[in-house]
């Protein structure tokens, strides 16, 4: 049986690590010139590692992810921390209650005992959340943390008036009801030792798996007819696509909406740099959505002479270099997927899984997860009908 994966990112790799394991040949095709997907990170000149797509933590409570994940590199625990930078100061993220109180002062203690209350044996609740609460005190503070944060981030990292959004993805951040420490709360948090992309080279370093990269799958088949066309003189029994669908189906019910990232380098002392890992910045005094500081990186040292500070600014896809990082979610985005995605399952032998194609966010832990559970399918259907 023959399997051919578009896409070397989380789930891709991932599926095809499973499938080979299963008895598949597995040819994996990455348009760009490494795998790993957006996870992908290297060392700099001066030996900083760092990932070039933005930072990415790994974490998870599922543990077929972690005991499928942990025997490819060594890995060391690691509890990242993340800040928000709020009326010129820097506060820990999720929101704390410390921060709520400052927010709305004379009335925060009256607040928050009134939030422990309402969602009492939770440990948070959602903007959104207090947006719709009957009670005002709620009401007020989830007014306050929406009009300071997620109505601006959400402008600047989405380029849209907030009630073009779906409202999960405007007010989703969680407000915790009591100080944490850490930024998650799953229960396996670690990163690998040598990086991101050593544990994507262990992970398709398998006889039954050959990896061509610089390669768009586009090159090899085309659907027509309700059908996979093959361009070349290879064929495989069943295709796993990762990427965008529209290009797929000739962009038949329109394109989809997507932001591309903007990245700025910096070196600086570790003084000028940031007291976490990543900062956000929901301000539109300021360019970037987000910024990181990789000595905070397992690896690297502490405290170098000089750290590797990186900005990232949202903008519109302008042209095909501008690589589409974040789905935009819609009602009419997702209406428009959805036709595409119907389209794919009445292809025989076409599957589709990951962020590109499902037309979602996932995190790392999600998209492993999400390929192995598609290899599982493939091989469930494709291999008892051979």
């Amino acid at each position: 049986m023959r399997a051919l994966v578009a896409g070397a990112g989380c789930c891709g790799a991932s599926a095809a690590r499973r499938l080979a394991e299963y008895g598949w040949q597995v040819t994996v095709v990455e348009r760009r010139e490494h795998v790993g997907g957006n996870a992908f990170d290297r060392r700099d000149e001066h030996g900083m590692l760092y990932h070039v797509y933005g930072p990415h933590v790994f974490f998870t409570d599922r543990e077929q992810v972690w005991e499928f994940l942990r025997p490819f590199v060594r890995w060391t625990p690691y509890r990242g921390s993340v800040c928000v930078w709020l009326e010129q100061e820097a506060h820990p993220m999720p929101f704390q209650p410390a921060l709520l109180c400052r927010l709305l002062g004379a009335d925060g203690e009256r607040t928050l005992t009134a939030l422990r209350r309402r969602y009492q044996g939770r440990e948070s609740a959602t903007v959104l959340e207090l947006l719709q609460d009957e009670d005002p005190l709620l009401r007020q503070a989830g007014q306050r943390l929406y009009d300071c944060d997620c109505a601006p981030y959400n402008q600047k990292q989405w380029g849209l008036r907030l009630e073009e959004l779906l409202p999960e993805v405007a007010a989703r951040a969680p407000v915790y009801l009591e100080d944490r420490r850490d930024f998650r709360p799953e229960r396996f948090q670690f990163m690998p030792e040598d990086g991101f992309d050593r544990m994507f080279q262990r992970m398709l370093e398998h006889p039954g798996i050959e990896v061509r990269t610089g390669v768009d799958a586009l090159e090899l088949l085309e659907v027509s007819g309700g059908r996979i066309v093959w361009k070349s003189e290879g064929q495989w029994d069943a295709v796993l696509y990762t990427g965008r669908l529209e290009p797929l189906f000739a962009y038949s019910a329109g394109a989809l909406p997507y932001r591309t990232l903007h990245f700025d380098m910096e070196y600086c002392t570790p003084e000028q740099g940031l007291p976490c890992l990543a900062m956000y910045y929901p301000g539109l005094d300021v360019p970037w959505t987000r910024r990181a500081d990789y000595r905070y990186l397992p690896g690297n040292p502490p405290e170098p002479e000089k750290t590797l500070v990186i900005g990232e600014r949202p903008g519109p896809m302008e042209g095909p270099q501008d690589e589409p990082y974040y789905v935009v979610l819609t009602e009419q985005s997702q209406a428009r997927h959805q036709s595409y995605w119907k389209q794919l399952e009445q292809v025989p032998h076409l599957y589709g899984a990951g962020r590109l194609a499902e037309f979602r966010y996932y995190n790392m832990d999600q998209a492993v997860g999400r390929g192995l559970d598609i290899a599982e399918e493939i091989h469930r259907r494709e291999g008892r009908n051979r």
